[in-house]
């Protein structure tokens, strides 16, 4: 007897899907990646050496107390050009692997779950599958539609993806927008192997956290012996 599929079951075979499909992804978007994130660099070390310079001669003359000078660098026509720059090299930086991302999402899951498998291989590692509300199996439109309706999950900031944790249904936006349901064979615990990706996922998080934070203290403090050097 199937059993509605549980939210770390769910959480678990999705990311594994999103590692297959960043690998497949990931030829395509790299050197475009790479140059962003140096023009990043590049224009973030600009941005935060103009500011230190800017802060240190306006506190040096002693005409302004320290939150008039940042008050009034935040209205200087170069730091908000350069706070722009920045913006702009960020929203480069993100878009090229977003894109293709979404576009090999989108191939992959309509397939996958239109396929007689009703699952990609994520949800087949974890015994998962996704079928209509009245357990027939899905067209490629109906999987199209449920893939294009995770929008909505997303653009809830997750909201949509939390509501496969409340049972009895354990439906998310999208499963409920598109009447299709993610079930299992059996309600049994995560898998161990399972638990350990999960694990893995967790620290290379905080791993990738702090290695950012240093890189950006790193510049932080190149900015600061060129402002001050």
């Amino acid at each position: 007897m199937t059993a509605p599929a549980r939210f770390w079951h769910r959480y678990a075979a999705w990311s594994l899907d999103a590692a297959l499909i960043a690998l497949v992804a990931t030829p395509f978007v790299a050197g475009r990646v790479h140059a962003a994130a140096q023009a990043v660099d590049r224009d973030l070390l600009a941005l935060l050496t103009g500011f230190y310079r800017q802060l240190d001669a306006a506190l040096g003359d002693g005409a302004m107390l320290p939150a008039q000078a940042l008050l009034a660098l935040a209205d200087d026509s170069t730091i908000r050009h350069g706070i722009a720059t920045v913006q702009s090299d960020l929203l480069h930086l993100a878009w090229p692997p977003l894109l293709a991302f979404a576009l090999l999402g989108a191939v992959y899951h309509v397939v996958c779950e239109s396929s007689r498998h009703r699952a990609s291989p994520g949800k087949r590692a974890l015994d998962l599958r996704v079928e209509r509300q009245d357990g027939a199996a899905l067209s490629p439109a109906r999987a199209a539609a449920r893939h294009a309706a995770a929008a909505l999950s997303w653009l809830s900031l997750n909201i949509g993806h939390a509501m496969a944790a409340a049972p009895p249904r354990r439906q998310a936006l999208h499963d409920r927008l598109s009447r299709t349901r993610v079930v299992m064979d059996a309600d049994r615990p995560l898998p161990t192997w399972a638990r350990g990706w999960l694990a893995a996922q967790a620290l290379a998080v905080l791993a990738g956290t702090l290695a950012l934070a240093a890189h950006w203290a790193g510049l932080m403090q190149t900015a600061l012996e060129q402002a001050l050097g």
